[in-house]
């Protein structure tokens, strides 16, 4: 949604900056869910518990359920 007023913005400069500044959006979007993911999944690699190997799918599982849950019920 945050692109829609960044292409309005760039609209009056013509099709091809539009199209660039949209790009540009999009691959700096692009890299930085890259670099969290990556510092994510090597923060998780370092936890090394034995609870978190025998129930960590159960609570994500859980966890991705009750999120669902709180949306329908606000009604997201």
């Amino acid at each position: 949604m945050a692109v829609i007023p960044i292409l309005f913005a760039a609209s009056p400069l013509g099709v091809a900056p539009a199209v660039i500044v949209v790009g540009a959006y999009e691959g700096a979007t692009l890299f930085a869910m890259v670099a969290l993911v990556l510092l994510s999944r090597e923060g998780a690699a370092a936890l090394r518990a034995r609870w978190i190997d025998r129930y960590g799918d159960g609570a994500a599982g859980g966890l991705i359920a009750a999120t669902g849950l709180v949306l329908m019920a606000l009604g997201v």
